[in-house]
């Protein structure tokens, strides 16, 4: 492949990019992983267990991205130099990686491919060990002050493991990914809790911690700091305030992300030592957006995209859902994939919404959208793919409905490309 890509140099480098990653799917998907032994042999080579950032490690069932995204415009606004890494991306993979808030471009993604390569030799590495790799690889290089580092599943193998955070958080911990992480709390909280590091701070931003939370913490000596405890939030009539044992702030704005994960970032912020800009709290927490969480992408009808996967995330949504609904009619667009509690998760949706589009994936993972109709009403409609499903709801919807389109972020992401690429709605009327 290393040899491939000098060969094909002088191709367009996003072109190049995808082919390098297309061929990395196809390398690493029959590779599975029991343990770091393999991502750490290659890590040690490229001598990146030891970097030199303070380093925040973020897991959970939902909301880690918006957690990383508060802790990165905060550090950022304070006037450090922040690396952060995230997955997945909903249109191109350079999206993963940002450094001070930028991306980065194609060509410097390819020439840490090329390095990771080089120096893996014949290991095998799975395709997010190899990313995982090539991420830290560009941070090391960059010399940067705070590295925010989100966990694609669960904790104790995941590929961010490798390294030794100064502050872990978790926040929240549900039912997902069971047939990795196990069908129980108690389970799911040892595989996550396994990021927490010995004698460093933890920060927990659920209220029901399992026990295998606390056996970790009592094992590592770690310093845990959990919500209700530790700090906690008042919400008042037209802002909310936070309180710590040693800070606090009042009349916030309320942010267009999740409360909670904002509360629980600032509280690692509040712990972790590092200085932050106070002043300008305000102002980050007010312009805070993230794409595909409650992404409204044109008004007239309400277009809504929402990356909710499981029942957690669709119990949050119900309630943001009814909070508009009002007397509109809500149409939903959805394709999820198999291995989620697709019961679980329509269940607090299936009261709001009025009318189903089903369609099936274009990933092996997909659940067919045949299956999917046996859990909603018989009007559910059945299509050949989410595209054909979004344009019949959007014609079918009158001005005043909301177009729901959730299930995943691989959902989401075909929406917005099509959107993108069909010029679907006037410029004018797009908030992408």
């Amino acid at each position: 492949m290393h040899q491939n890509i000098i060969r094909n140099f002088h191709l367009d480098k996003e072109k190049i990019l995808s082919l390098w990653l297309l061929e990395l799917e196809n390398q690493c998907k029959d590779i599975y992983t029991t343990s770091l032994c393999n991502i750490k042999l290659v890590a040690n080579k490229l001598q990146l267990l030891d970097q030199e950032s303070f380093i925040f490690i973020v897991t959970g069932t939902n909301g880690k991205g918006t957690t990383c995204l508060v802790l990165e415009q905060l550090l950022i606004y304070s006037g450090y130099r922040v690396g952060l890494y995230t997955s997945p991306h909903l249109i191109k993979y350079i999206e993963r990686v940002r450094i001070n808030g930028k991306y980065l471009s194609p060509l410097e993604h390819i020439l840490a491919f090329s390095e990771i390569e080089f120096e893996k030799n014949n290991i095998a590495l799975t395709y997010f060990e190899f990313i995982t790799l090539s991420a830290l690889f560009l941070f090391k290089k960059e010399r940067l002050d705070v590295l925010i580092l989100e966990v694609g599943i669960g904790g104790r193998l995941d590929a961010t493991n490798i390294i030794n955070a100064d502050v872990s958080i978790i926040t929240n911990i549900a039912i997902d990914h069971a047939q990795l992480l196990g069908c129980d709390r108690e389970s799911i909280g040892f595989e996550k809790s396994d990021i927490f590091r010995n004698k460093k701070i933890a920060i927990i931003g659920d209220k029901n911690i399992p026990h295998s939370v606390y056996n970790t913490v009592k094992e590592r000596n770690v310093i845990l700091k959990k919500i209700g405890h530790d700090w906690k939030w008042k919400v008042n009539d037209n802002s909310w305030d936070f309180f710590s044992k040693n800070d606090c702030f009042t009349d916030l704005p309320f942010p267009k992300v999740s409360l909670t994960n904002v509360v629980t970032a600032i509280a690692a912020l509040c712990y972790s030592g590092l200085y932050f800009s106070k002043n300008n709290i305000k102002n980050v927490i007010k312009n805070l957006w993230l794409p595909g969480r409650f992404h409204i992408i044109y008004k007239n009808p309400l277009v809504i995209l929402d990356v909710c996967h499981n029942p957690h995330a669709a119990i949050h949504l119900s309630q943001k859902l009814l909070k508009i609904k009002k007397n509109k009619v809500i149409h939903s667009v959805l394709a999820i994939l198999k291995d989620k509690d697709i019961d679980g998760f329509l269940s607090p949706l299936l009261p709001l919404v009025n009318f189903w589009y089903c369609a099936s994936l274009d990933h092996p993972r997909s659940a067919l959208g045949k299956n999917l109709i046996k859990y909603l009403p018989n009007s559910a409609k059945l299509f050949q793919n989410i595209p054909d499903a979004f344009v019949d709801a959007f014609y079918n919807a009158c001005q005043d409905d909301i177009i729901l389109v959730l299930g995943s972020f691989m959902t989401v992401s075909e929406i917005l490309f099509f959107i993108e690429n069909e010029q679907f709605f006037k410029t004018e009327h797009l908030k992408i």
